[in-house]
């Protein structure tokens, strides 16, 4: 599998509203977007390499307490990912597309071989 297939597949056992990269044009509430950022370590290990994956989640929903709800199935789900390795930082966003929806973004660090 890849990232992009680990990630999805954890998302959605907590939330099958989740989707990459963007939102499709009419979301339904509450949702997840993630996007990730690989970037190679080629030379951490001889003969070999890993990838570093900075996975960032974006929650959005009409009530905090359904945000409230998800980050911490989010982050038991990510952090079952073989090569997690930390949550980097997390915090309210903005949802520009509708002042009434509440975003809240976690980003998340995992490594895997390539």
């Amino acid at each position: 599998m890849t990232i992009h297939a680990d990630v999805i597949t954890a998302l959605s056992s907590v939330l099958d509203n989740s989707w990459a990269v963007e939102l499709p044009s009419n979301p339904i509430w509450p949702a997840i977007v993630f996007d990730v950022d690989t970037t190679p370590e080629a030379r951490w290990v001889l003969g070999g390499g890993y990838d570093q994956h900075v996975i960032a989640v974006v929650i959005l929903a009409k009530a905090r307490t359904e945000i409230a709800a998800l980050r911490p199935q989010i982050e038991a789900a990510l952090q079952a990912i073989p090569g997690y390795m930390s949550d980097e930082e997390s915090g309210d966003a903005d949802y520009e597309a509708d002042p009434s929806v509440y975003a809240y973004f976690m980003n998340f660090r995992i490594r895997t071989p390539h």
